[in-house]
């Protein structure tokens, strides 16, 4: 089922005030110090400011977001979102693997702390935003479940 077009534009805009003044992190803070290989966030070294990143390279790289560091990951998701939002009922695998970034499982998960510590940077109206981006896509429906399961960290 599609998001509610008037709960996606309201998302979409909060996304877009919270980080639309981001800096981009340099090439070399892109990577996650506890990654080792960066060739899933290869294609966003020299990338353009995240609104102006194109939707087909977005879903070739929907893996980037397990790979970035804090910085990285506060920089180029709002992309992630927006997208996924925008084309939620797409038979690509990003918006799937966009609601997973947000939800870092379990405490007792041994990724929990790796995941966790991609948020670290979000200030509160970045977190509202994602809660809201989350909130869009809860309903029915696989990415539906996703959403609510990520959104138990999130709120």
């Amino acid at each position: 089922m599609a998001p509610d077009p008037t709960t996606v534009a309201s998302a979409v805009a909060e996304i877009e005030a919270a980080f639309g003044d981001l800096t981009p992190p340099g090439d070399g803070a892109l990577l996650h110090p506890r990654c080792r290989d960066d060739n899933d966030i290869a294609e966003f070294y020299g990338a353009p400011r995240w609104q102006d990143l194109p939707g087909d390279l977005l879903v070739r790289n929907y893996a980037a977001p397990s790979f970035f560091s804090a910085a990285g990951f506060r920089y180029y998701l709002p992309a992630f979102m927006v997208w996924s939002l925008q084309n939620a009922e797409s038979p690509e695998y990003l918006a799937e693997a966009t609601l997973r970034a947000f939800d870092p499982g379990p405490q007792s998960d041994p990724l929990h702390a790796f995941q966790a510590s991609k948020f670290a940077l979000f200030d509160s109206a970045q977190r509202r935003a994602v809660a809201a981006f989350l909130e869009a896509l809860r309903g029915e429906g696989e990415l539906g479940e996703i959403a609510e399961e990520a959104l138990k960290y999130w709120k």
